[in-house]
């Protein structure tokens, strides 16, 4: 056991690759389903979209959890912190000021061609710091705690884990998470911005795994099964205060926060099996030389790419249709705005990565080919 650190170190790990290609595939799902608060009336349409965001939502989690162990893996003991913050700045800093500018001019340029250059730049100034450009770059805020808390976390872990209870550490770490979620829905925590504590179970999950990586690779693969059925059941629950929200005659943003609490107290437990499932099914795709395996290879390679860019598209999509008469009220629009989403996304990302600094747009660049 002592020797899986190094061992996971020296090889890509593939699993962790595929795992970024469901996660993507899940935000797509999220900003393509989230619609269904647009469905008027009520109906079957409406709860299918519930559903499928409600599962998507583990998308954010598992890049969470994704980071921690990748963390674990490159920064441990006696590493450089002044290093580790600049190499974290230039990983996400270049790229998310650059998206903030675009999106900001992409969502507001009307505005923006009728107002000085001062109130232009102040305007972007704001979505910067802010984290508003675009309503999916708030996750940058959150990634950006987590970096800097990192060197502390890690300390935190490792002097648990010295005392064999590291999975103490993580039942902290899921008690501050899960009370801090509940006190975001009431009128006394939700003023303190300091989101990356709603994700900091999911952290702390990833640094576990990353030190429990030769038992996860052992999982019977018979359990796949099992843990999908536990998601769906898990999902339906947690899915169930929503629903008793919109048919008791509330609209989505006017649900009391009485009802989301409870789906706050559901949604670890649902992550967790979820990533156990996912975990499984990146375990067969990641031995696997098939279409399937290649595909969410490639995209695991482009997550971060198509994170930044996949809006344009989608925002651009739903205006197309919306010009046709074609909106959420219908079936067809969603596999439309979700499949042209990806196509474009996934091509998008591919050609900006052959382009000379594209690690500083999208987070990729293509390897080098050596021609000796």
């Amino acid at each position: 056991m002592k020797n899986q650190g190094a061992q996971a170190k020296t090889k890509k790990i593939a699993e962790i690759n595929v795992l970024r290609g469901f996660s993507i595939l899940a935000v797509l799902a999220i900003h393509t389903t989230g619609y269904f608060t647009k469905v008027q009336p009520y109906k079957t349409l409406a709860l299918l979209g519930i559903w499928t965001d409600v599962f998507s939502q583990f998308a954010v989690p598992l890049f969470i959890a994704i980071s921690g162990f990748v963390l674990a893996k490159n920064y441990r003991r006696n590493f450089a912190v002044s290093k580790f913050y600049v190499k974290r700045a230039r990983s996400i800093l270049p790229q998310y000021v650059i998206f903030s500018v675009l999106y900001t001019a992409f969502n507001h340029w009307q505005e923006m061609q009728n107002s000085s250059l001062p109130a232009d730049l102040k305007r972007i100034a704001e979505s910067i710091w802010h984290s508003d450009a675009s309503y999916h770059l708030w996750f940058f805020a959150i990634i950006i705690e987590l970096y800097i808390a990192y060197p502390l976390i890690i300390k935190g872990y490792d002097f648990c884990k010295a005392r064999s209870k590291s999975e103490y550490f993580l039942a902290g770490t899921l008690v501050i998470q899960v009370l801090w979620m509940v006190g975001t829905h009431t009128a006394y925590a939700n003023v303190i911005k300091v989101n990356g504590i709603a994700y900091l179970f999911y952290f702390a999950i990833g640094i576990y795994s990353f030190d429990h990586f030769a038992q996860l690779r052992t999982f019977p693969k018979s359990l796949t099964p099992i843990w999908g059925t536990m998601s769906l059941i898990l999902t339906f629950g947690a899915s169930f205060f929503i629903v008793i929200g919109l048919t008791t005659g509330h609209t989505y943003d006017e649900i009391p926060p009485y009802f989301t609490t409870g789906s706050e107290l559901v949604y670890p437990v649902l992550r967790l099996v979820t990533f156990l499932f996912l975990w499984n099914l990146a375990g067969s795709l990641a031995l696997g030389k098939n279409l399937w395996a290649k595909v969410m290879t490639k995209l695991g390679d482009y997550s971060f790419g198509i994170y930044l860019i996949h809006l344009f598209f989608n925002q651009t999509t739903i205006k197309i249709l919306n010009s046709h008469q074609i909106g959420p009220n219908q079936w067809i629009f969603y596999p439309i705005v979700f499949t042209v989403t990806l196509i474009l996304s996934y091509a998008g990302v591919r050609i900006i990565s052959y382009l000379p600094f594209s690690y500083y747009l999208i987070g990729f660049s293509q390897p080098k080919v050596d021609k000796h």
